[in-house]
């Protein structure tokens, strides 16, 4: 069998708008260029009426934008007759008044054009989602022009699919039925259309020709369910039976108040009875318990009412006497024509899921509990803070009166009490291995619930204790204890739920005791650490003043030595002197260093010193070098490392001042205090060095050798007798002409009478 596809009928459409488009362009350029033609040559009256076909076309297309263009095809219009008409004021308001024309013509025809398309658009609806199928075709040639998607369904054909067939061919009885359908039509005629395949489709068809008489519609219904519907219909009635005795549900069929009429299977067994004649024509109410009597009673003369309640649970009453909870609705059906009115009474055994409903608020309690601790727990910052806040949730929520949780380190034999609620005395802040506590709930490693505990620790005020263990890898790390004043027992619900909280909160506690270890690891390896730094830097130190100073003064012993071996006889006693001299200054920083490192190890222990005496010796070294010194005769608190104070600085203003530097000291008391002042006239200090020249390593600009360590030891000593020290210019303001160190000692106040 041929069959061609609708999608022609869309393409065909589509056509017909795109061609319907361009005319409207075409027809309005050619009424816009005719205009200004006519304008031209001094004619407007005739051309003018060309605008009105665009105008009628874009209406007519396009309903909601007609005005719109007609209004402003209008205004080209109008604007031709401004620029191209010649006789002025006349032709304008004609030209105003066939615009207004244009307007309303456009506002008529997109009306109506609007109106015709919301028509089409509902027939179009109804004939593509009518429950009938429906085929429409032509009378004279017989070819089948449309069907809707329920008429292809019934033939079997895909959505949106005609065949290009005779309607003979799907019909086999037009051609004899042909002339009846021009007359009157033809109405719910049952037959078998032929559809895809050759397959036979009964359908109940109705068929006459539309207005005009130029389609014919077919409108036919598809059988084959209703017939279907027959057949399960009585085969259903075959097995209601059986279904109705094979449900675990209990049906009663009643009259109204007054008698069971019919029983199934499970409505006998519910009640205790050995064949329905046990339950026919008992009173429904005497099958309800007595307490429940009166609910059933509102809730039959509700359905009696027309209402449709909710069913309801109630207790009923077997034929022994015992009562069992069910589940109860009743359906009322009304009288029809013979029939009686009957309530059908429908009833499910609902003791398992009453049970089933307890476990589940336990269970829900349960896990409110836990969530609760949980949450709670998670929030918490350290291991006390968890504790505490899990143990008073624990209380509040299972309304205990008391608490504790102790913990046991691994290989401990002793359990600290770690949080408490509302314990006060009642539990002891230690329990060890020996003691009767530990032996009794402990040692078990596992939940125990001492129901006596008032008689057997008498005073502690507790009658029912349960402590519950919180595992760990290698056991028990802890426990969970809850008492109450009052209560007897703990039910087994709520052992349930404290065996739950304790083994929540075991990653949490195990987590928690771990970090605490790691706390106190990293606390003495930190404390560890910053001892070794101490002594490490303490030792670089001193290998730096070593290397520093007594390089320095090894170099100036070599350096007069060769000069010795190089002078002429008689000349060396001199540098023989100055040789010594070094090597007297560099076991001289060696025995300070010793000394340094033993005051290292304890604090300073000051005594009187005379600066003028240590200055002297100082000055000595540099017998060559030219040295003023003022006021140097007072005494400070120090000791015997004050010297190397002024070696440093008197030594660094040489090396570092140039030759022929010159440098003064002045020592200046005040209250509490005695400054002192070594300046040179060399290249001074930088003021962006100043804040950091007494800091370790750090040099000034000169390139000439040294570590960097000599105002550092400046600094370390002064701040070591209490004093202070900072670097100025020699003239302020000047940093150019020389340095300033000034440094402050703790002045030897005389005794006092």
């Amino acid at each position: 069998m041929k069959e061609g596809h609708s999608d022609s009928q869309p393409h065909d459409a589509f056509t017909r708008k795109r061609l319907l488009s361009w005319g409207i362009v075409v027809s309005a350029l050619l009424a816009l260029g005719a205009m200004g033609y006519s304008l031209s040559v001094g004619v407007s009256v005739v051309t003018s009426h060309l605008f009105y076909v665009p105008i009628v076309l874009a209406a007519y297309r396009y309903p909601d934008r007609g005005v719109a263009f007609a209004g402003a095809l209008a205004a080209g219009y109008l604007a031709e007759v401004l620029l191209l008409a010649p006789e002025g004021g006349l032709e304008v308001v004609n030209a105003l008044l066939r615009a207004g024309v244009f307007v309303v013509v456009a506002a008529v025809v997109s009306h109506l054009s609007g109106r015709l398309q919301v028509r089409e658009s509902r027939y179009r609806g109804i004939f593509e989602t009518s429950g009938a199928g429906i085929c429409l075709f032509s009378p004279e040639t017989g070819k089948i022009e449309e069907m809707n998607q329920r008429c292809s369904a019934i033939l079997g054909y895909p959505d949106g699919e005609v065949p290009s067939l005779d309607v003979s061919a799907i019909w086999p009885g037009y051609s004899g039925l042909a002339g009846t359908l021009g007359e009157r039509g033809i109405q719910s005629l049952d037959c078998n259309l032929v559809g895809r395949e050759g397959k036979p489709c009964p359908v109940l068809l109705s068929a006459n020709l539309l207005p005009g008489r130029q389609e014919g519609c077919v409108v036919v219904t598809g059988t084959a369910e209703q017939k279907q519907m027959e057949m399960d219909l009585r085969r259903l009635e075959e097995t209601f039976r059986v279904i109705l005795n094979t449900t675990d549900v209990g049906i009663l069929l009643t009259a109204p108040g007054l008698q069971v009429v019919e029983a199934n299977t499970a409505a006998i067994r519910l009640f205790g009875g050995a064949g329905p004649e046990d339950l026919i024509g008992q009173n429904p109410g005497d099958l309800i318990a007595e307490s429940d009597r009166k609910v059933i009673r509102d809730y039959r003369e509700r359905v009696l009412h027309g209402e449709s309640p909710a069913p309801r649970e109630c207790m009923f009453r077997r034929l022994d006497g015992v009562e069992w909870p069910a589940e109860v609705s009743l359906t009322r059906l009304k009288r029809n024509g013979d029939a009686p009115e009957r309530l059908v009474v429908s009833l499910r055994d609902i003791t398992e899921r009453r049970q089933a409903e307890e476990a589940m608020r336990e269970e829900y309690r349960y896990l409110m509990v836990v969530n609760e601790i949980i949450a709670a727990a998670t929030a918490s910052r350290g291991l006390d803070d968890l504790l505490q806040v899990s143990l008073a949730k624990t209380v509040a929520l299972l309304e205990f009166d008391l608490g504790a949780v102790y913990l046991m380190r691994s290989g401990s034999d002793t359990a600290v009490l770690r949080a408490r609620e509302g314990v006060g005395e009642a539990l002891p802040p230690v329990v060890r291995r020996e003691d009767p506590l530990y032996q009794d709930i402990l040692q078990a490693g596992a939940m125990q619930c001492i129901e006596d505990f008032s008689m057997r620790y008498p005073g502690s005020g507790i009658r029912v204790l349960a402590m519950v263990p919180i595992p760990g890898d290698d056991g028990p790390v802890g426990w969970i204890a809850v008492g109450s004043r009052v209560r007897k027992t703990i039910p087994e619900s709520e052992r349930g739920i404290l065996l739950g909280i304790a083994e929540e909160l075991r990653n949490a506690v195990v987590k928690g005791m771990l970090q605490e270890d790691l706390e106190a690891a990293l606390a003495s390896a930190n404390r560890y650490l910053e001892e070794a730094t101490a002594a490490a830097a303490e030792v670089n130190l001193y290998v730096d003043i070593l290397t520093h100073d007594i390089n320095n003064a090894n170099t100036v012993a070599m350096g007069y030595l060769q000069m010795y071996l190089e002078s002429p006889t008689g000349s060396d006693g001199v540098l023989v002197g100055k040789s010594l001299t070094a090597v007297y200054q560099s076991s001289e920083i060696i025995r300070n260093v010793l000394t340094l490192r033993r005051l290292k190890t304890g604090p300073a222990e000051l005594r009187p010193v005379r600066l003028e005496p240590v200055i002297r010796g100082i000055c000595s070294y540099h017998a060559d070098a030219r040295i003023a010194c003022n006021g140097a005769d007072t005494t400070v608190l120090a000791d015997d490392l004050v010297s190397e104070v002024f070696v440093n600085l008197i030594g660094n203003a040489i090396k570092f001042g140039g030759p022929g530097v010159e440098v003064s000291i002045s020592v200046r008391e005040e209250e509490d205090t005695v400054s002192v002042t070594v300046a040179d006239n060399g290249p001074g200090i930088p003021d962006d060095l100043k804040p950091r020249v007494f800091e370790r390593n750090q040099r000034g600009t000169t390139k000439k050798s040294g570590k960097g360590l000599g105002l550092y030891i400046v600094r370390m000593l002064v701040e070591r007798y209490t004093g202070s020290v900072r670097a100025g210019d020699r003239i302020p303001g000047h940093p150019g002409e020389g340095a300033a160190i000034t440094f402050t000692l703790p002045r030897c106040l005389p005794a006092t009478a």
